[in-house]
């Protein structure tokens, strides 16, 4: 594609995003990968999102634990120790190095975890006695004295990943049927004290968390994850647009970095929703605060993506699975080049080491193997 077209495309053009400034308008979505035995970042997770990162490109890691609690699948990073965010360093200093950005999800799964997972192999914990799954058993509700811990848990996680590990800023997952879906939707909030009842009440376990969390950090480098009416996971609210509505204009007042509404494709390289109709889309003018940038993700590719931004329903763009299997996927969307989809990739999502993780070949490493094997021959 040549330089005229891509000074015309917004996906390339710069955009002031809390304390920074990006040169184009991609993001690296998180992606659980399951590849941090002991709740440790490592050396092989440091290449795999250096591999990713591009100069003024921001990356969001995958969901980090917050409380030992929090878990719920094999292998994921942590971050509520000093260890924990130490492990982390490697991973930051090797995306800055190449100029890039990178924020750190900050995650509780809730009543999605398991026994095997939890301190003592105690019940996973929740807003309300309920589970996710007609197989498992129903999670323990948490008391106020627990909440008011994990409040504090998220404050000191996003403490420790701006000073210690040296993250850009941090992203609270609120979407998705986790923990803080948990409590926001009344299908599984049950609560008849301060955090059940009235959508007040049952938002405020996400903003005393927000509000622990700018207390700690500049908000300025606090992002959120958000998914309105997405109903994943058994979560489901009878008055959704209520809720949302109530939640997003309460987010205008934080001067956040970011909102990011998200609308996800679960299988293999699904065509993604009908962006251009999508229900999120009429959640979009509630968001009216200049200062916090607008992130659409779920299923995009580079041509929906361009027409989301130049229609103004979002200021940048978030793209999962197509990071996965090109670490390239920034210059190959610039220079027009096909992105490369494998069939055995979902077989690498959560298991493994570097295979389906970090051996996927840029563009010009594939086209160097081929002019190999044509001169072999």
């Amino acid at each position: 594609m040549s330089k005229q077209a891509n000074e015309q495309r917004m996906l390339f053009s710069p955009l002031k995003v809390g304390d920074m400034q990006l040169s184009h308008r991609i993001v690296m979505a998180p992606l659980t990968r399951s590849r941090s035995p002991n709740y440790l970042a490592n050396s092989h997770n440091a290449l795999y999102y250096a591999q990713r990162a591009t100069p003024g490109g921001l990356l969001i890691s995958e969901g980090t634990t917050v409380d030992p609690t929090a878990n719920g699948y094999p292998d994921v990073p942590a971050l509520y120790t000093i260890d924990h965010a130490e492990a982390w360093l490697a991973t930051t200093e090797a995306v800055h190095r190449r100029s890039g950005f990178i924020y750190a999800q900050l995650w509780h799964v809730g009543r999605l975890s398991q026994p095997q997972y939890q301190p003592n192999r105690q019940l996973q914990v929740s807003s309300s006695a309920t589970s996710a799954r007609k197989k498992r058993a129903p999670a323990r509700a948490l008391t106020i004295p627990e909440i008011k811990t994990l409040v504090k848990a998220y404050a000191t996680s996003a403490k420790l990943a701006i000073e210690v590990a040296k993250f850009d800023g941090i992203e609270i997952h609120a979407a998705h049927g986790y923990l803080i879906e948990q409590f926001l939707n009344d299908n599984s909030n049950f609560r008849s004290d301060e955090y059940g009842g009235s959508i007040e009440n049952r938002c405020r376990f996400l903003f005393e968390i927000l509000d622990a969390i700018v207390e700690a950090v500049p908000a300025s480098k606090v992002a959120i994850r958000i998914s309105p009416e997405c109903n994943m996971q058994g979560v489901k609210d009878s008055n959704p647009r209520a809720l949302y509505t109530h939640v997003l204009t309460r987010l205008n007042k934080y001067n956040l970095s970011y909102i990011q509404l998200t609308e996800p494709v679960w299988g293999m390289w699904l065509p993604g929703p009908p962006h251009a109709s999508s229900k999120l889309n009429s959640y979009r003018p509630l968001l009216n605060n200049s200062k916090t940038k607008v992130m659409l993700t779920g299923g995009y590719t580079s041509e929906i993506a361009e027409e989301a931004l130049k229609t103004g329903r979002g200021d940048f763009i978030g793209f999962g699975r197509d990071f996965i299997t090109n670490p390239d996927l920034v210059s190959r969307i610039q220079f027009g080049k096909p992105i490369a989809q494998y069939e055995n990739a979902g077989s690498g999502y959560y298991k493994g080491g570097k295979e389906l993780y970090s051996d996927y070949p840029t563009w010009e490493e594939q086209e160097a193997s081929r002019f190999l094997l044509t001169a072999k021959l």
